[in-house]
């Protein structure tokens, strides 16, 4: 065996709806390269490794308690890179560089768009099958999570208002 799957790579598109605000308020919290474990509950850090935060080609670190890859380690971590980061247009794209979560090949963009709602934020990605998961259920984990940043960032704008 070679080490890479046969199967075809995956990809898949989330998005969420953020209520009641603005798409530069949303990207003000969101666009934080280091910020996703103020967004994400199942990430209990998220910190920068290497480089400067959101200047492409920094590391960041991140760690919480999914782990399908090895359900026995209590721990799933990921070192990523900032591939792409667009102030203007309000979207990073990351890559991860190595992980303890199953994952080989994987790339994704963050994005934050105007919606009449307020805004949507917009998670892309394409990777290799992920070890320990089917494509449907990482698909169902991955919008679950979408709309999770979403409802918790709304939470966040209400509670500073």
């Amino acid at each position: 065996m070679d080490g890479f799957s046969s199967e075809p790579q995956w990809q898949g598109k989330a998005a969420a709806k953020v209520v009641g605000s603005t798409p530069d308020l949303v990207w003000s919290l969101l666009g934080d390269f280091c910020s996703l474990n103020k967004w994400l509950m199942s990430l209990s850090t998220c910190h920068i490794l290497e480089g400067s935060n959101n200047v492409p080609g920094c590391i960041r670190y991140s760690a919480g308690s999914i782990n399908k890859a090895n359900p026995t380690e209590p721990v799933g971590w990921a070192k990523e890179r900032l591939v792409e980061y667009d102030q203007v247009n309000r979207y990073y794209t990351y890559e991860i560089t190595e992980t303890n979560k199953g994952f080989s090949r994987y790339r994704a963009t963050l994005r934050v768009q105007p919606d009449p709602a307020g805004c949507l934020i917009e998670w892309s990605f394409q990777s290799d099958p992920v070890k320990g998961w089917s494509k449907k259920a990482f698909l169902s984990f991955f919008e679950s999570m979408t709309r999770g940043v979403a409802q918790r960032l709304e939470e966040e704008i209400i509670g500073a208002h």
